[in-house]
């Protein structure tokens, strides 16, 4: 507000104009009272110089915080007026704008026209005690144009303002083409008879008027009627639509909230999956620096061996420069020589036993390391079956359990719609409240029917679950016993000799690949299962779709109601005077009428609290599924342990052979 008040003082400089105290006043209450959302500008009834308006005019072009602007009696003139528009025409934040007893016409109708038409904040404009509507029409066709145009204006005043039947008419082809104006106050003009006509086709047409407010303009009262039955018309309208708005945006934030719960759990079987592969990874990683130690043990062995075989050639070297040298020798030398040919023999068998030897041992670990790696491979795939089948497990309960959420909110939204129709049906035609009754009780006897039909399916889908469930704890059950078998089995064969472990490691894999077998067969019935559930889900769907048609036949047939409704609309404001005579038979007609509504509003009560008890026992249900999904988890953890047992058992025994492996070559250069 400081920056409002150095505007007003810089513009009173340059329009050379002293600046007033009143207006002074007005911009420091509001620069006090900055937390009131509504700042007022009022100079109502008071006396101010014509240009103290042109400077308002050029300081409302700023946005200043001012939201309303009161200018009552204050008898300006029009300059006066157009200077003070002029500046309003960009103006963003005043939304009320009154100025009521100025005695406004001709230019200062054309300057309200320009307003209406490039302003697009003003909501409220009060145009009381002035002559808008006098006999210059070319400023009031103006001013109708742009309120045609104006896409903002939601009230307007124009009481005492001398509109005619020509300005009426001129109003209501303006108030077709209006999508914005709500409240219309036409009091105390000379409207007549054919400007009220006029006023009537375009509040037919127009779906936004609420209010019209015409009073003291000589109007007959079947038009004033018909006018309000109009209005009450557009009144409903926006009721339903702002009721529709609502729900959509209710069902909008319940569609967010589902895609983040399926994002959440999509994230965290992300994670889950890449902790798994973290895991796997590092076990390969620990195998592979296994095989790289053993490879280097293998290595240095044969490195010895070379050492070995050169110092052999170096003997052979120097026994052949010692005969040479020693070719006289004595026949002694000869036997000496000959004894050592053959303790060269010798030598070379037992080098030649060695070798094969520790080729065999060699071959007989990398035999170990490959069953190792296979065996660890197999309880991967298992793992990773069991965890694909508790994942389709929960997709279903979850699938499960939306349908029933959709389910529920369709008959919510089905009864709630049958009762609008006929509350709406009793206050325009009390006749044909007995056909609609008898609809509404086979819709509800049909809703009745296919909510039967909907639960039993569910129910069927829940005991087939509880079917699968079963026969996983039977395989989990089977897999334990087998596991515990393997423990025993692989216990006895390390207290056993070396020789029997190769028959050992054949029954082992004998029995793996028997297990491959049974986890290959019960992975197929799971998979004809999910088939099966699968084309049950497609006969449901098609259910649906089948209750969706059904729905919108009854729409079709509402609508047929409602256009007969209008034509007998139409004929009941021509019969009305001959109406009068049975009107009060028909009223205990009515009333008895009214009786039986009473009773079938009890009856959709009863059946909303029977809809309420089928609700609590399905999420009764659904928790006691998430309980043997809960305790099917702790089984599958159980399961995982065991299988890290069994790899820590299977890495107790490479290490075994591996330092038995280590002793035999120990003891064989012992020998040597």
């Amino acid at each position: 507000m400081d920056q409002c008040k150095t505007l007003y003082y810089d513009y009173c400089k340059t329009y050379d104009v002293e600046p007033n105290e009143t207006i002074l006043g007005e911009i420091q209450k509001v620069s006090n009272g900055d937390n009131n959302p509504t700042k007022s500008f009022n100079l109502s009834s008071l006396s101010i110089p014509e240009a103290q308006f042109v400077v308002l005019g050029k300081l409302f072009t700023h946005d200043c915080l001012f939201t309303s602007i009161h200018l009552n009696d204050c008898n300006l003139t029009s300059e006066a007026l157009q200077a003070f528009l002029h500046g309003l025409v960009k103006n963003t934040t005043c939304r009320t704008l009154e100025l009521k007893g100025n005695s406004i016409h001709g230019a200062g109708t054309e300057a309200l026209a320009q307003v209406l038409r490039r302003n697009q904040t003003l909501q409220n404009l009060r145009l009381e005690w002035n002559q808008i509507g006098a006999m210059d029409t070319s400023a009031f066709t103006s001013f109708c144009d742009a309120l045609g145009v104006n896409k903002a204006l939601i009230e307007l005043d124009l009481r005492n303002n001398d509109i005619s039947h020509v300005g009426a008419t001129e109003l209501a082809a303006t108030l077709k083409r209006n999508v914005t104006l709500r409240i219309l106050d036409l009091r105390w003009n000379n409207i007549g008879a054919v400007g009220s006509r006029a006023l009537l086709a375009s509040c037919q047409s127009n779906s936004t008027l609420n209010e019209l407010h015409l009073a003291g303009n000589n109007i007959p009262d079947d038009v004033i009627q018909n006018i309000n039955n109009a209005l009450a018309k557009n009144t409903e309208k926006r009721q339903v639509h702002f009721g529709h708005s609502k729900n959509m945006a209710v069902l909008a934030r319940q569609l967010q909230d589902a895609h983040t719960e399926k994002d959440r759990q999509m994230t965290s079987v992300l994670t889950r999956v890449s902790l798994q592969e973290q895991a796997m990874l590092k076990a390969n990683k620990s195998l592979a620096t296994k095989i790289k130690k053993m490879q280097e043990a293998l290595d240095d062995r044969k490195l010895a061996f070379n050492a070995l075989s050169a110092k052999n050639a170096l003997l052979e070297a120097d026994l052949t420069v010692a005969t040479q040298q020693h070719n006289d020798a004595q026949n002694e030398v000869k036997k000496l020589q000959i004894e050592k040919d053959h303790l060269k023999k010798l030598i070379h068998k037992e080098y030649k036993k060695e070798k094969d030897e520790l080729v065999h041992t060699q071959a007989k670990l990398e035999r170990d390391l490959l069953e190792s790696l296979e065996t660890q491979r197999r309880l991967s795939e298992k793992i990773h079956d069991f965890e694909r089948k508790t994942e389709n497990l929960q997709t279903t309960i979850h699938e499960l359990r939306e349908t029933l959420t959709k389910t529920d909110r369709d008959h919510h939204v089905k009864l709630s719609a049958l009762d609008t129709e006929n509350q709406g049906l009793k206050s325009k035609h009390k006749e044909d409240l007995k056909d609609c009754e008898l609809t509404n009780s086979r819709d509800n006897q049909r809703l009745k029917e296919s909510y039967e039909t909907t639960q039993q399916n569910l129910k069927e889908q829940i005991t087939k679950l509880e079917n699968i469930r079963t026969t996983l704890e039977r395989e989990i059950n089977s897999l334990k016993s087998n596991i515990s078998t393997q423990k025993l089995n692989h216990d006895e064969n390390l207290q056993q000799e070396k020789i029997r472990i190769k028959n050992e490691d054949e029954k082992i894999q004998h029995e793996l690949e028997d297990r491959l077998r049974s986890l290959t067969t019960t992975k197929e019935d799971l998979e004809s299962r999910y088939n099966q559930q699968l084309i049950s889900n497609r006969e449901f769907q098609q259910k649906i779709n089948f209750q969706s048609v059904e729905i919108e036949t009854l729409k079709r047939q509402i609508e047929s109601v409602q256009t007969s409704n209008l034509s007998k609309d139409t004929e009941f404001l021509e019969n009305r005077e001959k109406i009068k005579t049975e009107y009060e038979k028909k009223l205990r007609l009515i009333q008895k009428d009214i009786d039986m509504n009473e009773e079938l509003k009890d009856r959709n009560r009863q059946l909303g609290s029977e809809i309420k008890d089928q609700r609590y026992n399905d999420r009764n249900t659904i928790r006691e599924l998430e309980t043997r999904l809960a305790d099917l988890q702790t089984k599958f953890n159980q399961r995982e342990q065991e299988i890290s047992q069994l790899k820590h058992n299977e890495e107790k025994r490479l290490q075994f052979l591996r330092t038995a492996m280590l002793d035999y070559i120990g003891r064989d250069t012992k020998l040597k």
